[in-house]
């Protein structure tokens, strides 16, 4: 597997024990516990720095470079593109309802937690629809020389988190995914 495709899956499964602990922070929310906004500010804050600017972008690049080559499922392909868009409007429509609550201003609970869900459901099914359709399909089309030409045009950015992590930035997720590793 190209080293490309190898950061994409770990970053997939990074971003899914993100999104555990944001569930995890949505049902307490649910039941009426106060979780940790700043905790869940610093996840949001996460997926649109790293995901937005490095991870999607690199995978809009192997998605268009696969569907230059000509092979099938263009249906699949175009809808995650489409679908890196409207996680970002998610992604901002749940960071505005935690700056709402921050700011103390008058939210429903039941508003918060959807906007929280839908980000965390939307994720979820996108993430499963490249791993399931998409990477297979790329790595089944995409020759060394496409992989060199997409290395040369991705993005390229340490993962602010699990990578050389930014301790000040994402202080309060660095130490809850550390103690969640080591509990």
């Amino acid at each position: 597997m190209h080293p490309i495709m190898t950061r994409l899956n770990q970053d997939h499964a990074r971003l899914t024990r993100v999104l555990d602990l944001l569930q995890e922070l949505l049902d307490r929310f649910h039941d009426g516990v106060e979780p940790d906004y700043e905790l869940m500010q610093e996840m949001v804050e996460y997926m649109a720095t790293y995901a937005d600017i490095v991870h999607h972008p690199t995978e809009d690049i192997i998605f268009r470079r696969v569907l230059d080559k000509g092979a099938g499922q263009h249906d699949v392909f175009d809808v995650l593109i489409r679908q890196h868009v409207s996680l970002s409007l998610v992604s901002k429509r749940f960071r505005k309802s935690l700056e709402g609550i921050l700011n103390e201003e008058v939210l429903l609970r039941e508003d918060v937690e959807a906007n929280g869900r839908e980000l965390v459901a939307t994720m979820r099914a996108h993430l499963q629809l490249e791993e399931t359709e998409a990477f297979p399909i790329a790595l089944q089309y995409l020759e060394d020389e496409d992989w060199a030409a997409i290395e040369a045009e991705a993005p390229v950015a340490e993962d602010p988190l699990f990578g050389d992590p930014d301790s000040v930035r994402f202080r309060a997720l660095y130490r809850s995914l550390y103690e969640q590793a080591h509990s």
